[in-house]
Formats: structure tokens, sequence, C-alpha cells
């Protein structure tokens, strides 16, 4: 679907600045491809990998999906990389200075919260996103009362 490979191409260059060590394009085309299902049941739509094009409000609601996984894989990660390391060190040296001997230590439940705090952001507008989307593109499967037809 080509309109997944251009969206893929978007989230790469615009959300990692075309950086393939955080992500790679595969991937996310991957992602986007193996995961349509699941927009489809967030905005009540029937998107399917061959012929259905996605409109612009539809690829911005993936493109949300897409980053909070993406940033919830990463804060799961980081937590993976906090548990395993608190029977060693948990802290890891990122800076030294000579002349007043300052050594700085990395944070990493500080780290793991910035992330959380991404993904917590990436939900929020993605929420927001799919009820403004399900609000005014979803049709109603019923129409009863004055409004049907009388035949």
């Amino acid at each position: 679907m080509a309109v997944l490979e251009n969206l893929a191409k978007e989230i790469m260059d615009n959300e990692f600045d075309g950086d393939s060590s955080l992500a790679s394009l595969q991937s996310i085309e991957s992602w986007l491809d193996a995961n349509l299902g699941l927009l489809n049941t967030m905005i009540n739509t029937s998107y399917c990998e061959e012929d259905s094009e996605l409109d612009s409000e539809a690829q911005a609601i993936y493109k949300q999906l897409y980053l909070y996984n993406y940033y919830s894989k990463k804060a799961r990660n980081a937590l993976r990389g906090i548990i395993g390391t608190c029977e060693q060190d948990s802290n890891s040296i990122a800076s030294i200075s000579d002349g007043e001997s300052r050594v700085t230590f990395t944070n990493k439940n500080e780290t793991a919260k910035v992330i959380r705090g991404m993904a917590k952001d990436a939900k929020e507008n993605l929420d927001m996103l799919v009820g403004q989307y399900n609000m005014y593109q979803s049709e109603p499967r019923q129409v009863g009362g004055i409004e049907a037809a009388v035949e």
C-alpha cells in the first residue's frame, strides 16, 4: 500500500529526523502494515492493505498510534534496563570533569519517566484525534424516528 510507505517515510523524516538508529523505515512500514486492523477498530473503518487509501485524518491518527506504541516500548525497555541493573551498578557515568573533580551519572529512572511522559502525550493526542474523527466522520448505523423515510 503506497499510503503506508509514504506515512512511514513521513514518520521517519518528521519524527525521527531521518535517524535510522532510532527506527528503520522498513520496521515502521511493517508495523503500520501489521496494525492496520487496530486503526480500523479505533475509528470504525474498514481500510485494507490492498485497495484502501487512508484520508488525512486517518493518517494523523495512525501516526499518533505508531508514536504511542514506539514510546511505550521504549519506556518498557528502559524499565527493563533499570530492573536488570539493580543488582549491579544502577548508574552509569555520563561525564567526568577535571579541575574541580566532577563526575556525572545518568539517572535511568528519570530517563524512563521522560520516555513514559512522551508515550502519555502521544496517547492523549491519539485519544483526542480518534474522538474528533469518530464525532465528525462516522455515519449513523441506523436512522429512526422522524429522520426515517416514510414509505
